[in-house]
Order: C-alpha cells, then sequence, then structure tokens
C-alpha cells in the first residue's frame, strides 16, 4: 500500500479539518513600516477534496512566488508619505524638496492623511481638486478675497500626489495610480508675461544702485536664472574673454547644481556690463577668488527677494513700470535675442535649457515688431498685387 507523501519544506501543507480540508502556506507581505516579513497564512476550504484543496495550496504558493503583497490592514496615507518623504525626497533637488514637502504637510496630509493608500480612489481625487477651485478666501473681517486656488498651484499639488501615489503602487501591489487618471484642467498664467523694451531697461538700470544696477545688467545681458546670479564666484568670471562660468545655483542659501545638466556652461557677458561689474568689484569687500559676486556684508548669499523689494520695485514704480522680477529679466534676454535672430540653438544653449523649445515659453510678443513685421509683408504683397488707388486711400 502506498505511503501518503508530505509535501517539501516550505511549500506549504494541506490539513484534514472536519469534513474537509485547510491549507497553510507562508508568504512575504509588506507590514504599515513598509518594512517586508514571511508570514504564515491559513485558509479553510470546507468540504473540498484533497485534490482540490492541492491545487488552491498550489495556487496560493504560485501567487506568493510572485513577490511581497500588502497587507489585510492597509498601509495610512500618512504612514506611506512619512516613508516617501524619508526615502524618496531626498533624491530631489533642494529646491523641489522644500515645495515638495510644503505641499505634503499643508494640503495632502490634512486631506488623505488617514485615509488608506488602497483606498484613495480617482473619484475621490478628482472631488478635491473641484474643492480647491471652489474654496473661498476670506479676510479678518469675514469679506470675500478670491475663489479658488490659481490653477498653477492646483498642478502642483496634483503633481506631488501623483509623485506620492506612484510609489504607493510600487510598494504595496496596488492596481494602479489612482492620481494618474485625474483630470486638472487647463492651466493658465495668472499674469500677463512681459518683458523690458531697451529704453525701458536703460531708465530701470539708471535707477538702481551700483550693486543691484550690476545684478540686474548681468540677468538680462546673459539670461542666467536668478539662483545662478547669487552662486556666481569671482573665480568664475573670465575679465579678459569677458566670459562668466555658470558651475552652482542657490535657492533659499543653499548652493547646489544648476537646474538641468545643460545649466553648467559658460556664457558671454557684454563689455557695457563687465565694466558695472569690475565697478562693482573696486567697491565690495569680497573680492577673494571664492567669493561670490554679490555677496552680503558678512560674505554670505544674497536675497534675491531682498534686492526686488529695496531696489527693483521701488525704481519700477517711479518709472511707471509693471514691477519687474528676475523672470522679467530673464525674459527680456530670451526676447532680445529672438528679435536679433539669435540661432534657437545657441540661444538654447545660453539661458541653459535642456530642451531648445523651452527658450520659445520666455518669448514675449512686441507690438512694434508685429507692425514692421505687418509693413514689410505689405510691402512684399505690393510687388505682386496690383492696386487701383492709392493703399490709404482705401483704409477708412
Amino acid at each position: 500500500m502506498a505511503r501518503n507523501r508530505r509535501r517539501p519544506y516550505g511549500t506549504g501543507s494541506v490539513v484534514k479539518e472536519g469534513k474537509g480540508y485547510a491549507i497553510r502556506w507562508r508568504e512575504d507581505v509588506i507590514g504599515e513600516d513598509g518594512q517586508v516579513r514571511r508570514e504564515m497564512k491559513y485558509k479553510a476550504l470546507g468540504n473540498v477534496t484533497k485534490t482540490e484543496a492541492e491545487a488552491e495550496l498550489n495556487t496560493k504558493i504560485n501567487q506568493a512566488q510572485k513577490g511581497p503583497v500588502r497587507t489585510s490592514k492597509s498601509v495610512t496615507f500618512e504612514a506611506h508619505a512619512e516613508r516617501w518623504k524619508r526615502d524618496m525626497l531626498p533624491m530631489y533637488k533642494h529646491s523641489v524638496q522644500l515645495g515638495h514637502r510644503n505641499i505634503l504637510d499643508v494640503h495632502l496630509l490634512p486631506k488623505f492623511g488617514s485615509r488608506p493608500v488602497t483606498e484613495i480612489s480617482t473619484m475621490e481625487i478628482q472631488g478635491w481638486i473641484t474643492d480647491l477651485r471652489n474654496v473661498e478666501f476670506r479676510d479678518k473681517y469675514g469679506k470675500l478675497v478670491k475663489r479658488g486656488y490659481a490653477p498653477h498651484s492646483i498642478d502642483h499639488f496634483h503633481e506631488v500626489l501623483n509623485a506620492v501615489m506612484r510609489a504607493a503602487v510600487q510598494w504595496y501591489g496596488l492596481p494602479a495610480n489612482p492620481a494618474r487618471g485625474v483630470h486638472v484642467g487647463k492651466v493658465r498664467p495668472q499674469r500677463r508675461k512681459w518683458a523690458l523694451k531697451p529704453n525701458q531697461a536703460r531708465e530701470l538700470l539708471q535707477k538702481l544702485p551700483l550693486k543691484a544696477r550690476a545684478m540686474v545688467a548681468l540677468d538680462i545681458a546673459t539670461g542666467i536664472r536668478r539662483g545662478e546670479v547669487l552662486a556666481a564666484r569671482w573665480e568664475d568670471l573670465n575679465e579678459a574673454a569677458c566670459e562668466l562660468r555658470i558651475d552652482e545655483a542657490s535657492y533659499r542659501g543653499v548652493i547646489d547644481d544648476p537646474k538641468t545638466d545643460a545649466g553648467k556652461r559658460s556664457v558671454m557677458v557684454p563689455r557695457e556690463v563687465m565694466a558695472v561689474l569690475l565697478e562693482w568689484k573696486k567697491k565690495s569687500n569680497r573680492t577673494k577668488p571664492a567669493d561670490f559676486l554679490f555677496a552680503t556684508r558678512n560674505g554670505k548669499l544674497e536675497n534675491s527677494n531682498n534686492i526686488l523689494r529695496r531696489y527693483v520695485f521701488p525704481a519700477c514704480d517711479t518709472l511707471n513700470l509693471p514691477r519687474a522680477t528676475w523672470l522679467t529679466f530673464r525674459r527680456t534676454f530670451s526676447t532680445w535675442s529672438h528679435q536679433n535672430q539669435v540661432n534657437p540653438k545657441d540661444l538654447a544653449e545660453m539661458m541653459g535649457h535642456a530642451d531648445v523649445d523651452t527658450q520659445f515659453e520666455y518669448v514675449v510678443g512686441d507690438d512694434e515688431v508685429k507692425r514692421a513685421a505687418a509693413a514689410k509683408i505689405g510691402k512684399e504683397l505690393s510687388s505682386f498685387v496690383q492696386i487701383s488707388e492709392p493703399a490709404s486711400n482705401l483704409i477708412n
């Protein structure tokens, strides 16, 4: 008579239980702390044959071999977010870390913190987006100030939630990322983009004290980012060749690499701007090679917002100009370069763009240029279109 063979150790077991069978097996699970551990599993099958029980056990073992699964007690969004901040957030640049951490703490955790990540649905996230668009902001007297967050802010909130939930899919075996199917809507700029015209730039620079004038002139003439202006050192400036090497950038007082890989570059500094920089160097007390071009009195990084508030904004107000920012100066450089027909590939390298097309986001249309283009087209038309009357007589 044949003897019943026992299953090899680690492949589970079929157990006789009353009139039926039960099965036991081991599988790896992911706990609420995100750690993987092996657990013993048990399932009563009831009144089935041993063959059927063996088949069910084999199915469970095959599933367990595909990788760890989440525990029956789901991880909360708060617990998951804490692990994400610990393991994933440090991989981002410092400036991105600050923004993502703030959005998590201020917006995402209050909304989803206690919810199990496995239960957060696309519909729930879509409803949250709708609430963000309709939330009312009131002053201390209860008067309605505005309704809804800016579309760009909502898009940023969703971007962070999408990144956090993408990790949840990988870590806990979620079937899909619920944030991915959400419709955020079209992101429209809240302020009209503008760029300085040459006469406006000259008037603005004349109103600024030497240090601020050197910073703004450098930014307008090279199009470098404000963090790159702040992190530039005297050893990066080649006075003879009129070049500035960009190796670093700063964000809220922290030195880091430039925004993109293409950000490490050398830019040409016009001689007129170089003269202003050298004039500032004579006045500055911080001129050692490793010193920042625009260091504070104690040698630390300058605060770009202070330069705007103390000098640029008052000058703009005096000149009846919109308040210019560092983006305005970068946009001015891009706009002037396009008007002077600088090759797009060269311009992308000068501005530190990884993608050539990114530069077009900084270009602002100019009515005078448009009129000149229209006049040029009119002259071209006149060469092959026969007009019976003078053009001026045809226009009311």
